[in-house]
């Protein structure tokens, strides 16, 4: 891999700097031309300056006028700017108008700050240091030179060292993360770009991985923001200590890692994918001391992370190409063993989602999203007596799309919420209406994990519950098993808010997860949803029968309903009905 270059500050879009180059040709000839109008002027050649003057006004005004004229290098304006006022001195003949000019060509350079080269700049400010002693000299006026080389500083040297200094402060903002000063997206797609580019040699190539922090939102609510910034500031030391690694912040709880890989021969992405993340993991998932002020402090803290790997060229060229396809990979990895992930071949369709969770809050707001209600039938009677909530997207362009297509990359940057919130004010207007309608109906909404952690749901639910005039117990809310398991207390005391603002709360794929009775017995749960997987085995399989019969049980002494997911014919029906359950 090529050493990285010096990172230098580019002119702009082609827009600006031809804007700034009009802009200086205009200003330069109309200050030129006005020179022999200076009281005292004594020099010869006039007819010469406003030929000049004529010449720069015109390329000027073609600049800024059409998008054909051509765009002179910066280097080269510059440059002619310096011959231009070079002439106006020596034509001036040592009258007050060499001030003017001088002055002249300070304004002349207004874009030697943009210059990307570093020598491009010191050339450019040291053109009047050569050039006006030599105009001084050949009209007559040596003495001079000494004063106006001393006070050239005040217009050339001096504004085009701030501006530069304000452009690299600039520059520096807009490519690093603001609290934890490591690159940003932007910063790291510019980086990993030109590392991608210098690195196409035999021999070499680049892994792009994405690491998530799974555990890190827990800690920054128990121990505070400093305690997990801290945690997160040392993982990214860590991995920016491997050979060759750049690192950067994605959001909150996120890092990436670029690094060159050498290849074994085998050129199998997958193998290197795997390796390189086992090495991300050993490196990240050493314990961290705490050493900032607060209640942490001391506390040794162990990261939980996913990782999701690409690799160039196998997997793409295009880092943000990779970035996004890594990104995918860690949202996997959270559901694998060893919670890592290696990009796949349907890169098309992983690239797809992505762009289709950009899309989402969009689609919010143009009305885009449908809510399905889907039935709640009493095992007795037969009547309906609720429905259920379920999210649709209607895609302009892919059709109808079920929940699976979006809600998982919602949920990884919790996009979800908005999205349970307007879930929530939709199906409660919806389920007010029919209730007006004289229809006694029950509404569920589905509650993410990652939604359950934030403070907002309770007002958004008693938000619901209110504008649509809703009676306590008809909205529910269901929340899975695992939504329980990384903070019981904390959820609980959410549950607890929930229904104290008016909503039922029902544990929802009930049987699947590692709810404990001890942890069942100490949440307020009005509702327990038997997971479907059982329900639809239940009429051929004795076993799932019991257990069916068992969690109905246990449902009903501990004062709660029962839902039975799954009834989609008449012998599930029946089988329901035998057991006593009742929805």
């Amino acid at each position: 891999m090529n050493a990285q270059r010096e990172q230098t500050v580019d002119l702009g879009d082609a827009g600006l700097s031809r804007r700034v180059v009009a802009l200086e040709y205009l200003v330069t000839s109309l200050i030129f031309a006005s020179v022999v109008l200076v009281p005292g002027w004594s020099g010869q050649h006039g007819v010469l300056i406003l030929a000049i003057s004529t010449l720069g006004f015109v390329s000027g005004a073609g600049l800024m006028l059409t998008e054909s004229w051509p765009l002179p290098a910066p280097g080269a304006a510059i440059v002619s700017a310096a011959l231009t006022t070079t002439v106006g001195v020596y034509c001036a003949d040592g009258s007050p108008a060499v001030g003017v000019l001088v002055v002249l060509y300070s304004a002349s350079a207004v874009h030697v700050p943009f210059l990307s080269s570093r020598r491009d700049v010191v050339v450019a400010t040291a053109l009047p240091f050569v050039l006006l002693p030599v105009a001084l000299v050949a009209s007559g006026h040596p003495g001079q030179v000494l004063g106006w080389v001393l006070a050239l500083p005040a217009t050339t040297v001096l504004p085009v060292v701030g501006v530069r200094s304000l452009l690299r402060l600039a520059d520096r903002r807009a490519r690093h993360d603001v609290s934890s000063e490591l690159l940003n997206r932007t910063g790291l797609l510019e980086t990993a770009a030109r590392r991608l580019a210098a690195g196409e040699g035999p021999g070499d190539e680049l892994t792009v991985s994405v690491v998530h922090f799974d555990d890190l939102r827990d800690l920054r609510l128990a121990l505070g923001p400093a305690a997990a910034e801290e945690v997160l500031a040392e993982s990214a030391r860590r991995a920016a200590e491997l050979p060759g690694a750049l690192v950067a912040r994605l959001d909150l709880d996120s890092l990436a890692v670029v690094r060159p890989v050498e290849l074994d021969g085998s050129h199998d992405p997958l193998r290197t994918g795997l390796d390189e993340g086992r090495v991300l993991h050993q490196v990240l998932r050493e314990h961290v001391v705490l050493l900032a002020d607060g209640p942490g402090r001391g506390l040794r803290v162990r990261p939980d992370v996913s990782i999701g790997v690409a690799c160039a060229p196998q997997h793409g060229r295009e880092v943000d190409e990779l970035l996004a396809l890594a990104d995918v990979a860690a949202v996997r990895a959270a559901d694998e063993q060893h919670r890592l992930a290696v990009a796949q071949g349907e890169a098309a369709v992983d690239v797809a989602a992505l762009r289709l969770h950009t899309e989402l809050p969009a689609a919010v707001a143009e009305g885009q999203l449908r809510v399905h209600y889907q039935r709640l039938v009493a095992a007795g009677s037969g009547r309906t007596v609720g429905v259920e909530a379920l999210v649709r997207w209607q895609h302009p362009e892919h059709g109808l799309l079920e929940p699976g297509a979006f809600v998982p990359l919602a949920e990884r940057s919790h996009a979800i919420v908005g999205l349970t919130h307007w879930v929530l004010g939709t199906a409660a207007a919806q389920c007010a209406a029919w209730r007006a309608a004289g229809h006694d109906v029950t509404v569920s909404v589905n509650v993410s994990p990652v939604v359950l952690g934030e403070p907002s749901l309770v007002n958004a639910v008693r938000r619901a519950i209110a504008e649509n005039g809703l009676e306590r117990g008809v909205l529910t809310l269901e929340v899975t098993e695992t939504a329980l398991l990384g903070d019981p207390d904390g959820v609980g005391a959410v549950l607890t808010a929930l229904r104290a603002a008016g909503a039922r709360v029902s544990l929802d794929d009930f049987g699947t997860g590692y709810t404990s009775l001890t942890m069942l017995r100490r949440l307020q749960v009005d509702e327990l949803k038997i997971d479907r997987s059982f329900v639809v085995a239940a009429p051929q399989a004795p076993v799932d029968a019991a257990i069916v019969r068992a969690l109905a049980d246990l449902a009903h002494r501990l004062s709660m309903e029962v839902v039975a997911e799954g009834v989609e014919d008449a012998a599930t029906a029946d089988l329901v009905r035998d057991l006593v359950i009742y929805g």
